[in-house]
């Protein structure tokens, strides 16, 4: 019933309940003013989220009991997040890492015990992610299928700039690259971790925020967005793709 990191757990474990949330812990952020009622509304966030799994644990036909635990716990221990997929929702992970104590109740040949999966990033994303290319400079509509939160996509851009500009546009966001884009490099936008970067024709990148005009990067909403793909002066857009990175709460 879950595949961690691309190993398969279900032969090993028997998963008793996990608990899913409806949505993230949400966090309000308001303020209070002298002389009004109640508080003033400023934003809300969605926070990390903790998915507790209660599992029991059998003794396998490779492998005693206690053989056993020790291999899972090499399967469960990993120093960063990572892609977690529970069998009824197969369309989708999230990034999780072990926390707090593991303890296990041992019987005979068999234990019982909940594994906490901290997830700091709350969204479900799409294993088999939307992408959209195009093949020139020009106004598109981007129609987003999956998810049901906006999403903060990949952008590439492959082309030239030499003295010019290359820009991506929506209703909502402009960011305008005017550094160097050599023919055979690729131009990053990444709205997730807010950064953009060159990638040459070996893999080399190289940071291209100094080259921009704003960090206002484009998100992307349910079902439908115009992106406008543009230049200025001596620049060229020979293909662009958009990985929507289509998620859930």
């Amino acid at each position: 019933m879950i595949t961690y990191d691309g190993f398969d757990l279900s032969p090993y474990l028997l998963v008793r309940d996990i608990g899913r949330p409806l949505m993230p812990p949400q966090e309000i952020a308001s303020m209070s003013i002298a002389g009004r009622h109640g508080a003033y509304f400023l934003e809300k966030r969605h926070q990390s989220v903790v998915i507790p799994v209660e599992v029991v644990i059998f003794e396998h036909l490779d492998m005693s009991y206690f053989e056993l635990k020790r291999f899972l716990a090499g399967k469960l221990n990993k120093s960063e997040p990572k892609p977690l997929i529970f069998d009824d929702e197969p369309d989708k992970y999230i990034n999780a890492i072990i926390q707090d104590q593991t303890e296990i109740d041992d019987l005979i040949r068999s234990g019982q015990g909940t594994l906490n999966f901290f997830c700091p990033d709350p969204f479900y994303y799409a294993i088999e992610d939307e992408v959209f290319e195009f093949s020139s400079a020009g106004v598109y509509i981007v129609n987003r299928q999956k998810g049901n939160e906006y999403s903060e996509p990949l952008i590439e851009i492959q082309g030239t700039c030499s003295g010019g500009s290359i820009g991506v546009r929506t209703p909502f966001t402009s960011v305008r690259f005017s550094g160097t884009l050599q023919q055979g490099e690729t131009l990053v936008l990444d709205s997730q971790l807010v950064t953009s970067y060159i990638v040459d024709g070996y893999g080399n990148k190289r940071s291209a925020n100094q080259h921009l005009d704003s960090m206002d990067f484009p998100f992307l909403d349910i079902e439908e967005n115009e992106v406008e793909f543009f230049t200025e002066g001596n620049a060229t857009i020979q293909k662009a793709t958009v990985y929507a990175r289509s998620r859930w709460i």
